[in-house]
């Protein structure tokens, strides 16, 4: 059995430590300490002690547990980083990864051709086309060939966005009266 005298002579001390702070905060541990400390009794002092071995083993597994998750998220870290340097997302500079073969060659012709005149087929059209002015012919290209908004188009030029609707507008206009004209109807 545990000295009183020494016990009760180094309380303040006890009584002062975290791990000891902590196990009298719960209400009933600290209830059992006091009556252990009041009435000395073999049988309550070995509950009490069996309380805080469970108490402080279970500090310990928790302990052991708030390590391995730090110790795991750090590992973690340093594989993902490991493994984003090794294997990039994005490809820098040249590649040897070559465009996969397209199936017609025509039409792989007609993606290089920078000018709409090559894409027309009807004679007619492409005779209007090329009564067009040189910008007019430009923004046609820029639109029904490259896919090109007014916005992106205004900006290439610069021009603003007002006017490239209306140089598109009235080389439309102009193609369809040429057709006209020529007894071709309209479109």
């Amino acid at each position: 059995m545990i000295d009183q005298a020494l016990l009760r002579s180094k309380m303040k001390e006890i009584t002062e430590h975290p791990l000891v702070k902590h196990f009298l905060s719960d209400p009933r541990c600290e209830r059992l300490f006091r009556h252990v400390m009041e009435y000395p009794d073999s049988e309550e002092a070995e509950f009490l002690d069996l309380e805080f071995k469970q108490f402080y083993k279970d500090i310990r597994i928790i302990k052991y547990v708030n390590s391995m998750i730090r110790i795991f998220s750090v590992d973690f870290d340093k594989r993902v980083r490991k493994n984003r340097q090794r294997f990039p997302l994005i490809v820098d500079g040249d590649s040897n990864i070559t465009e996969p073969p397209r199936e017609d060659a025509f039409d792989d012709y007609l993606n290089h051709e920078e000018d709409l005149s090559k894409h027309l087929q009807d004679q007619s059209v492409y005779e209007a086309f090329l009564q067009l002015t040189r910008k007019q012919r430009e923004v046609l290209t820029q639109i029904y060939l490259h896919g090109a908004s007014m916005k992106e188009i205004a900006d290439s030029l610069g021009e603003s966005r007002q006017n490239i609707s209306k140089i598109h507008k009235r080389a439309i206009e102009k193609i369809r009266n040429m057709l006209n004209s020529k007894g071709e109807g309209e479109r």
